[in-house]
């Protein structure tokens, strides 16, 4: 196979204007680069000429864009004397992880493949094992099943092998994700609480933050959406990790909307908004305000979060959701004509793009099934009190984020009161 052959396949499948070429590009320049690197040093020198191409690809990247310092970091420390191949493997693994965050999942593993060989050639087992369980998440997310669990249990054997219980026990919380994405719920839910527990023996809270997210995503599936509100806001008191704060806040959202705590959940979606350092993260939650809006039934609120989004960079995933769910929106406003065009743009393109659920949603909707209308979606059920103290530290949290965001990273941080 080709070297880094997802690279390739994302760009045959792009037009050269857009969003998603000029950084693909410029990340297979710079691996190309580190792969000549790696078998002769003294190319950075020799090819000058190409180097400087590969640095004005990444100069040339948008401000703002998460790829651009990452990609730089390599650069630099590829062309300082005597580099370090430990701080350009670091550089790497941040351009891996800058890539999951967006959604680039097979480019993400292609990456994190690529750290894992540097890191065990440099002997470096801890960067070994973050790369290998990073790529097993990656994958899975990607479908590649057989890849991911070929990096899993590449970094437990490693944990095993060093002693490392941590990261052997956040191995385990990836292969009970691999459980649930499979449909194996029970499965997962077995590993969870055994990690639960014996995280929470040996004092590991990021650990057991993970394993308390992905538990509240069981019971969320299962349909336990007071249980996946009280579970996913133990795991906010316990990560440290600002991107996994705004996936649990998310998640809390999620829960609430299907409790019919509509308010809750637009609470948690602009604490989402307010305080996360990502653009699609804030992107996201203005998709998720949007579509509660027209849940509501607030039809200039709902075009306020429209006009924001519609020029937006978004990535195709969440672009096909922005058009399902702004096609729904005008439809339950009485704009038939408009909401129909909307979710047949977005039949289309998530079909394009194989984005397969949204697919299947706006083809429901198209049909005229009741998805293809907003308004209310859940009835209101009686909630326990433990969900209605989570609704009231967000709604406290809400405006402590829209006064002072830094105010409300304090609060989230554990251990800060």
């Amino acid at each position: 196979m080709l070297a880094h052959q997802s690279f390739y396949d994302v760009l045959s499948e792009a037009d050269e204007g857009l969003p998603v070429w000029a950084p693909t590009l410029a990340g297979l320049a710079i691996l190309q680069l580190v792969d000549a690197a790696r078998a002769d040093r003294s190319i950075i020198d020799a090819d000058w000429a190409g180097v400087k191409v590969t640095n004005d690809a990444v100069s040339e990247l948008r401000e703002g864009t998460p790829f651009r310092r990452p990609l730089q970091r390599i650069l630099d420390n590829l062309r300082d004397v005597g580099p370090s191949w430990s701080a350009v493997n670091q550089a790497l693994f941040a351009y891996g992880r800058a890539l999951d965050l967006e959604g680039n999942w097979s480019l993400a593993a292609d990456v994190f493949s690529t750290v894992a060989e540097i890191a065990r050639d440099e002997r470096d087992a801890h960067l070994a094992i973050e790369a290998t369980t990073a790529l097993g998440g990656a994958a899975r997310r990607s479908g590649d099943w057989d890849r991911s669990a070929d990096g899993y249990a590449t970094a437990a054997h490693l944990a095993d092998a060093l002693g490392d219980r941590a990261s052997g026990l956040t191995v385990r919380v990836g292969t009970a994700n691999t459980h649930i994405a499979r449909g194996n719920l029970p499965a997962a839910r077995m590993v969870l609480d055994e990690v639960i527990e014996e995280a929470g023996t040996a004092g590991l809270d990021g650990v057991q933050a993970l394993a308390y997210h992905a538990r509240a995503s069981v019971a969320h599936l299962q349909g336990e959406f007071a249980d996946a509100v009280s579970i996913a806001y133990q795991a906010l008191g316990k990560t440290m990790n600002p991107t996994a704060r705004d996936a649990i806040n998310a998640d809390i959202a999620a829960a609430f909307v299907e409790l019919g705590m509509y308010n809750a959940a637009r609470d948690a979606y602009l604490i989402i908004s307010a305080t996360s350092r990502y653009q699609w993260v804030r992107w996201q939650a203005a998709v998720n305000l949007m579509e509660l809006a027209a849940i509501d039934g607030i039809e200039d609120a709902f075009d306020t979060y429209a006009r924001e989004l519609r020029n937006a960079a978004l990535d195709p995933r969440l672009r096909s959701y922005f058009l399902l769910y702004y096609g729904k929106g005008a439809i339950s406003f009485g704009r038939e004509e408009e909401g129909r065009r909307s979710i047949a743009d977005a039949q289309e393109f998530a079909s394009r793009h194989k984005i397969n659920q949204v697919a299947h949603e706006a083809s429901a909707a198209m049909a005229g099934g009741k998805e293809a209308r907003g308004g209310k979606r859940s009835v209101p059920v009686e909630v326990p009190k433990n969900v209605i103290d989570v609704a009231e530290a967000m709604t406290h949290l809400r405006e402590l984020a829209l006064s002072s965001p830094s105010k409300a990273n304090d609060w989230l941080t554990p251990g800060v009161d």
